[in-house]
């Protein structure tokens, strides 16, 4: 076969390598995009969950911390009942004493 001549047999494995070179790149592209829009979904939601819990704990023990100084300044309960009613460990309480 002279350098002229056509070999048809060779422009079609040519031509599918580069199909199957395209296909493979858009869909490389396109499992990259899905898997950053989906990773950012679910990273949103985890730490929109996340801080939420977190901020909740965080205002029920200042709203426990706050029940306390109140009830220490009325001296009318004891350290203990005090603790029991707020739901503080009663070392936290005397450290708030």
């Amino acid at each position: 076969m002279s350098i002229f001549e056509y070999d048809k047999e060779l422009e079609e494995k040519k031509l599918r390598k580069a199909e199957y070179e395209a296909g493979r790149e858009a869909g490389f592209s396109e499992g990259e995009k899905h898997g950053h829009e989906t990773g950012f979904s679910e990273g949103e939601k985890h730490g929109h969950e996340t801080g939420f819990s977190e901020g909740e704990k965080y205002g029920i023990e200042l709203n426990s911390i706050e029940t306390a100084r109140r009830m220490l300044q009325l001296q009318e309960f004891s350290l203990e009942k005090i603790a029991a009613i707020s739901g503080l460990p009663l070392d936290e309480v005397k450290k708030l004493q």
